[in-house]
């Protein structure tokens, strides 16, 4: 397979700097507080099945680092004077005067639920803890357009858009579509620990005793990655595997109160996955802009050609290198009358990822300029807002160094995580509620809630 690598170019500019043209979802593997901690104290053999739901809250966030300069809302004018000029994605009126305007809201929305599974096996001094989830995650970007809807003209396969829903879900496109909800099902990465607990009698006393533990850690990968089809689009599992490493302290005092601190951290290893990648020198949503066929300038000698949709070509299969990641978090937990109630924090960090190599883009391509037409030339430094752009003399083609890697990679994740769970024990098994809230801290997370129900049998060694 023929591959080229290539480095993107950040360019100085408040409407030149990239923005991701993709999210990525946090893995519940990865999400220590969905699960419930192993006691160290107790060795046994658990196994523990949970009902989870997990909602988006705080769409503005998202769009953040989705949306034009930042923003949830963008202005289709057809004069140039908007964020984006409509006729870039085919959505014009089909007369002469260009009087296509509107402004179209964009609200995400995310969820996932399905059942979390967690077993581990605690022996004398080793034990093994195995994390994953059968999930259905469903994402949507919800359009509201105000004004506009006197479209007319019509993609490749001769269907009149009207709309902003009809132009970001044309068939024909074969990437970076979004207005239509979708879902997957599969199961989440599975996380595997193997390691060792000890009591530190050191530390210990008649009224509290205190414990150690170490492991290893392995991250097996369930998906194929990003496909980059729908902006926004559901993701379960990574096709990613990680290994790492980690620790636990544990305080048990007599009163029924313990006290949990850990942390691990993995490195995740590199993989290929398809990414969308706007234009270095064309700014934010580039990726839509309209292209010519340079066979069709040669042939063309007068009247309008339609232009052909550029996010077709500047999506590729990329390489996400390796990058590094954290998580830190705490546990309190009390014991009283055969429950417990759990208070616990978690802070995640991800390191953001970057691209150096991809897949040529196709050749014999320029962009569509829109004020003659097309058919006559390129206009290499057109944006995605505007109408009036200067012919290339001669015209130029696009290649694969134009693209900005920069704005296929996701940023650096960081979050913080508060949890609650109450729980009544018994014998032979725990069942309880719990909840928990994720707060991003960095525009490349997501904050979300979720919920659980939870059974857990507890057998003896």
């Amino acid at each position: 397979m023929k591959k080229i690598i290539l480095f993107g170019l950040l360019v100085c500019g408040a409407n030149l700097n990239p923005l991701a043209t993709m999210m990525n979802h946090r893995t519940t593997s990865a999400s220590v507080l969905q699960y419930k901690q192993m006691d160290y104290s107790a060795k046994a053999f658990s196994l523990e099945i949970q009902a989870w739901a997990s909602g988006m809250f705080d769409p503005e966030h998202t769009m953040a680092n989705l949306g034009i300069n930042g923003q949830d809302y963008m202005v289709l004018s057809q004069d140039g004077n908007g964020n984006i000029n409509p006729e870039n994605i085919l959505l014009g009126v089909a007369q002469l005067t260009p009087n296509y305007s509107s402004m179209i809201v964009l609200h995400p929305e995310l969820m996932l639920y399905g059942e979390l599974f967690h077993v581990y096996k605690q022996f004398e001094y080793v034990f093994f803890d195995v994390r994953t989830a059968l999930l259905t995650c469903r994402t949507v970007i919800n359009i509201e357009e105000i004004g506009g809807g006197n479209g007319g003209m019509s993609d490749l396969s001769a269907t009149p858009l009207y709309n902003a829903y009809d132009a970001f879900t044309q068939s024909d496109w074969q990437y970076g579509k979004f207005g239509q909800s979708n879902k997957m099902t599969g199961f989440d990465n599975i996380q595997v620990l193997l390691g060792s607990s000890t009591d530190m009698q050191s530390f210990s006393s008649d009224d509290c005793k205190s414990f150690i533990a170490g492991f290893a850690l392995m991250e097996i990968p369930t998906g194929m990655g990003t496909t980059a089809e729908w902006l926004f689009e559901p993701q379960v599992g990574t096709n990613h595997w990680a290994f790492g490493f980690g620790g636990d302290c544990m305080v048990v005092a007599s009163n029924g109160f313990s006290l949990l601190a850990g942390g691990n951290y993995r490195y995740i290893l590199k993989n290929w996955e398809t990414r969308s990648f706007d234009l270095t020198a064309n700014g934010q949503w580039s990726r839509y802009l309209a292209l010519d066929n340079f066979q069709g300038l040669q042939e063309q000698s007068e009247g309008a050609v339609s232009g052909l949709p550029g996010i077709n070509v500047f999506t590729q299969d990329a390489l996400i290198q390796g990058r590094n990641q954290v998580n830190v978090y705490a546990r309190l937990k009390k014991d009283f009358e055969h429950c417990l109630f759990e208070l616990s924090y978690n802070y995640f960090h991800t390191q953001k990822e970057t691209i150096n190599e991809i897949l040529p883009i196709s050749s014999n391509y320029g962009i569509y300029n829109i004020a003659s037409g097309g058919g006559v030339s390129t206009a290499h430094l057109a944006t995605i807002a505007q109408r009036d752009t200067a012919l290339d003399n001669p015209p130029v083609q696009l290649v694969t160094s134009d693209l900005n890697l920069t704005s296929g990679a996701a940023g650096q994740w960081s979050s913080s995580t508060i949890a609650a769970r109450l729980q009544r024990l018994e014998e032979h098994c725990t069942y309880g509620i719990g909840g928990s809230v994720d707060l991003a801290h960095t525009s490349q997370a997501i904050s979300t809630w979720s919920v659980w129900l939870n059974f857990e049998g507890l057998f003896p060694n």
